[in-house]
């Protein structure tokens, strides 16, 4: 009877020692690997993609030596984040599916953007406006948010309330040409310059190709604005 018990207790002990040993990553560690894999996915240069669980996240179980856990998308059904997703991915152990999930998520697009303290007016500057930069989710927002610097180069074409995140589509390129004025459009020919009085027929920032009248001989030309008083003339 006692060799049988020290039979199976080698038994047992073999056993037990050619087991592969494993560990557990918890979901905390898994969520951030989760949104790193959708912003390559989305593409994302700019803002943080945060990813909050909507249901609860299975641990996975690796073998315990283990060096590097990596997320592999087994699908991409959104063209762009949203407020809800889903996620269909394999856990990798050293670049070895070990398990596949799928993840549901509450998600938040962080990115620095310029808001607004106050209202401000059509036709103002963003230097004239009150202005403050702060990081906020904008996941929600449809266009492309503006990420320069506020100054007297970018103008307002409406007037946007207090909080509003500004956006590319609230701007244009501060005029220094305004239609219905009178500049000099200048046309150069090899060694030949010519000026010439004309209307502006719209507005025009530098470098902008505008429409212009010959105040002679009423002829629509079209010219580059350099400044608010020349516009070159195309040939």
């Amino acid at each position: 009877m006692k060799n049988l018990t020290y039979v199976l207790t080698i038994i047992v002990t073999m056993s037990a020692s050619g087991a592969t040993s494993t560990r557990q990553v918890p979901a905390k560690k898994l969520i951030p690997l989760i949104a790193e894999e959708l912003s390559k996915s989305f593409e994302l240069d700019q803002g943080k993609l945060v990813l909050e669980p909507s249901r609860a996240l299975s641990p996975v179980s690796v073998p315990s030596d283990t060096a590097n856990i990596t997320i592999k998308l087994i699908a991409q059904p959104y063209a762009r984040p949203t407020s809800f997703m889903k996620a269909q991915y394999t856990v990798l152990a050293d670049g070895l599916p070990v398990e596949s999930q799928t993840g549901y998520f509450k998600a938040q697009l962080i990115k620095d953007v310029w808001i607004t303290q106050k209202i401000a007016q059509r036709s103002k500057t963003l230097g004239e406006a009150k202005l403050l930069k702060k990081k906020t989710d904008v996941i929600n927002l449809r266009g492309k948010t503006w990420d320069g610097e506020p100054n007297s180069t970018q103008q307002l074409i409406t007037t946007v309330s207090a909080g509003t995140v500004i956006q590319e589509r609230h701007l244009r390129r501060t005029p220094v040409v305004y239609r219905n004025q009178t500049v000099e459009a200048v046309l150069q020919h090899k060694a030949l310059e010519i000026r010439i009085r004309v209307l502006a027929l719209e507005d025009g920032a530098p470098g902008d190709l505008i429409r212009l009248r010959n105040t002679r001989s009423s002829k629509e030309i079209r010219g580059t604005v350099i400044n608010g008083r020349e516009v070159k003339i195309i040939f």
